[in-house]
């Protein structure tokens, strides 16, 4: 079940909200925490053992790292961090491991493909921050069990994200109110986000298949092809973490916002402050930072880079073609970084953009390949082999309406400039935003009837 889905809109949300909004204030949890193993168990009840094991084994070591003192709880913390870490590699990588080993002549026959866990890695990387957190003595550990597992498992961030942190959360895990106004807020963010992943990021994936599908693509073919993607991950993702915030603040938890018009960054270090906030810091806080962050030089420094981006990369999923993309964006913020070291002169806002753009562009072409090959077919492509305009094969497959998307998706992306040239005029554009949330969900609900259900893409990270 996904939440852009009949099964969701219709069944399992009124429900939800009817049992919540009877259920006393101590049950409220217990009823979020019931409705969200409901909710996973709907994909698949054998992985549902597998979630809950590991927010007990998390719970339960947090209790132990916080009874030990400051100085006594490496120990517990490995323990802690061990299951959790264990369950994902086994789950996510396993295969590529296989994979790569039968390629190279390892004698593997036999071996069936493991099947991922939807959501497993924001779950873990929950549970990881959690328990390092503790450690640090940054937050408290839970002392229920049924608390910490609600903010483990609760549905609205459950399977894609985003990674939610225990003390964004921590004090309405133990007390909050029914707020008309906070509810009003997210079912118009819920509605919203609705829109952007019906409308926009489902119109262009039809043709995002079609143009990574070409044997033979022309240049006109790739670029349109990126370009769409980039713009259907975006809405897609964007989209996905705007419900999850609404969900949220339905029921009383704040998450944090996840993206901050990344499109608009002028450089590649602006776009990861701007993208998959929630990622880029936790990468920072968790894993660059312990590495030594940029404490003990430049050289040393960059290296911490292009550890914490290949191992990002690799976090969203299991091929080589992620490492490399993840490697691709630390060479970009190594750039910045030596660029201002040097005292280079300050790079020209519109220029910036537009070379930051395209890097994430040819970024986007890496992440989107399902494998080599595929990649090496686009990248020929891109080089005019096959010819530069737009093919036939997949001009017969682009419709107006996703002309209409692509133009109206940059129109969007760009929007937001509204605000430094015409502050006036953007907020007349908030309050006709909030005032069409209702209607754009309505229209995005009936689409959805005549389509079949397009998973989120952050579901296979």
């Amino acid at each position: 079940m996904v939440f852009a889905s009949d099964s969701f809109i219709f069944l399992f949300l009124p429900v939800f909200l009817a049992a919540y909004g009877l259920a006393p204030a101590r049950l409220r949890n217990l009823t979020i925490l019931a409705f969200s193993w409901l909710f996973y168990a709907w994909w698949r009840l054998d992985f549902l053992p597998l979630i809950i094991s590991i927010a007990l084994w998390s719970w339960l070591t947090g209790l132990w790292i916080a009874s030990r003192p400051p100085d006594g709880r490496r120990l517990p913390l490995v323990f802690a961090i061990l299951w959790p870490l264990v369950a994902l590699v086994w789950f996510k990588y396993a295969n590529l491991f296989a994979d790569t080993a039968i390629s190279l002549g390892a004698p593997l026959t036999g071996w069936q493909a493991i099947v991922l866990p939807i959501g497993l890695s924001f779950f873990v990387f929950g549970a990881i921050s959690y328990s390092v957190d503790v450690a640090r003595g940054t937050v408290k550990a839970e002392p229920s069990f049924i608390n910490y597992a609600t903010y483990q498992s609760m549905f609205g961030h459950l399977v894609a994200g985003p990674v939610v942190r225990y003390e964004w959360v921590a004090a309405r895990l133990k007390t909050r109110s029914f707020a008309p106004q906070e509810f009003a807020l997210g079912a118009e963010r819920f509605m919203l986000g609705f829109a952007q992943k019906v409308l926009l990021a489902d119109t262009l994936a039809p043709l995002v298949d079609a143009g990574f599908a070409l044997s033979h693509p022309s240049a006109g073919d790739v670029a349109l092809a990126v370009f769409a993607y980039a713009l259907q991950l975006y809405f897609d993702f964007a989209g996905y973490s705007s419900m999850a915030i609404g969900l949220g603040l339905m029921v009383g938890l704040r998450f944090h916002e996840n993206f901050d018009n990344p499109y608009l960054a002028l450089s590649i270090t602006e776009f990861w402050r701007r993208w998959h906030i929630s990622l880029s810091t936790w990468l920072r806080d968790y894993l660059y930072i312990p590495l030594g962050g940029s404490r003990a030089g430049l050289a040393r420094s960059c290296a911490n880079v292009m550890i914490t981006m290949g191992l990002g990369g690799l976090w969203h999923g299991a091929s080589w073609t992620f490492l490399v993309w993840g490697l691709w964006h630390g060479l970009g913020l190594i750039w910045v970084r030596l660029w201002h070291a040097l005292g280079l002169p300050a790079v020209p806002s519109a220029f910036g953009h537009v070379v930051t753009l395209l890097f994430v562009l040819f970024g986007w072409l890496l992440f989107r390949a399902q494998s080599w090959a595929e990649f090496a077919v686009m990248l020929h492509g891109l080089s005019g082999a096959s010819g530069w305009v737009i093919s036939d094969a997949l001009g017969a497959v682009l419709r107006p309406t996703q002309v209409l998307t692509l133009i109206l998706g940059v129109g969007l992306v760009y929007v937001p400039l509204v605000d430094r040239v015409a502050p006036g005029l953007a907020g007349v554009g908030r309050r006709l935003t909030s005032w069409s949330a209702l209607p754009l969900w309505l229209a995005a609900v009936w689409v959805l009837q005549g389509r079949t259900v397009v998973p989120f893409l952050y579901f296979q990270f």
